[in-house]
């Protein structure tokens, strides 16, 4: 079951139709589709996110893109505090061709793999401008100063540049290699490493003595720095990533709950149901059922 959001709820009648929210969701947001573009950026806290039927982890930093009419959810949010930037590319139709020819933001649906844009984690060091430029945006919207919708087109341009440049970047780099503590990015590419092992290796019995190994950091170390990050320690984010693709195969294989317990990296069915409904709020069974 999902829910069509009201465009009249964001957007007043008659006004340009952009805006940005900044809201805190804790617990489960349900399952919901617009008629309008959205970004969202995560800024503190974390969540299970359900895009098209797949479902992800979002933490601190994570950056991605929705489509109208694509029906998302949030479930087992634990005080995550976003920004929703929503517009309509129709009110700004004099840039709207030269907008889709940025990098990343080919929006031509066949061209979009597994009818999804990607999840791009901003560099720290990044992180305080995007913000600012999204209150900005938030500002004009609610004061309405002199020449508001105009600044706000300009605004809503700048920030599709900024995620056009972020996502260029992410496909291009490879931020756990050639990187120094001494010039400031250092934990960013250790977080890279251990996201990356733990995609790699969740289905089988990995522990923080094995991530730590993988990133050449000590296990107190690189506990503490990811926490910092990410808002969780790494065994916390290991136990989401594996409730994550076991709600994917819930949804999208004929396998028993046994073996998605097994495949997930989970050990026993008792502790896989135990921690699926720790992190959801149903079983595992319910769920599928749902």
């Amino acid at each position: 079951m999902k829910y069509i959001i009201n465009e009249n709820h964001y957007f007043e009648p008659g006004t340009v139709r952009i805006t940005v929210t900044s809201n805190q969701h804790h617990g489960k947001v349900w399952q919901h589709t617009h008629g309008f573009y959205e970004f969202v950026y995560i800024d503190k806290g974390f969540s299970l996110h359900s895009y098209n039927g797949k479902s992800s982890v979002l933490t601190s930093g994570d950056l991605f893109a929705i489509f109208p009419g694509d029906v998302h959810s949030y479930n087992s949010a634990y005080h995550t505090d976003l920004y929703n930037c929503l517009f309509y590319l129709e009110d700004i139709p004099g840039l709207r061709e030269e907008i889709l020819r940025l990098p990343g933001i080919d929006w031509d649906r066949t061209h979009v793999e597994d009818d999804c844009l990607p999840i791009i984690r901003v560099p720290l060091n990044e992180r305080r401008d995007l913000v600012a430029l999204l209150e900005r945006i938030k500002w004009e919207r609610n004061n309405k100063a002199i020449g508001w919708e105009l600044n706000i087109k300009g605004l809503l341009i700048n920030f599709l540049i900024t995620y056009s440049r972020l996502l260029t970047a992410a496909r291009t780099s490879h931020p756990d290699e050639n990187v120094h503590e001494s010039d400031g990015r250092g934990y960013c590419g250790y977080i890279y490493s251990t996201l990356r092992f733990v995609e790699e290796n969740y289905s089988r019995d990995i522990s923080i003595k094995d991530i730590a190994d993988y990133t050449g950091l000590s296990a107190d170390y690189l506990s503490k720095q990811f926490k910092a990050v990410i808002s969780m320690t790494p065994t916390e984010y290991v136990r989401k990533f594996r409730v994550a693709k076991s709600m994917d195969m819930l949804k999208s294989t004929d396998m028993s709950i046994a073996d998605i317990a097994a495949a997930t990296g989970f050990g026993s069915i008792s502790l896989f149901s135990r921690v699926f409904k720790q992190n959801i709020g149903v079983s595992p069974a319910a769920f599928r059922k749902e």
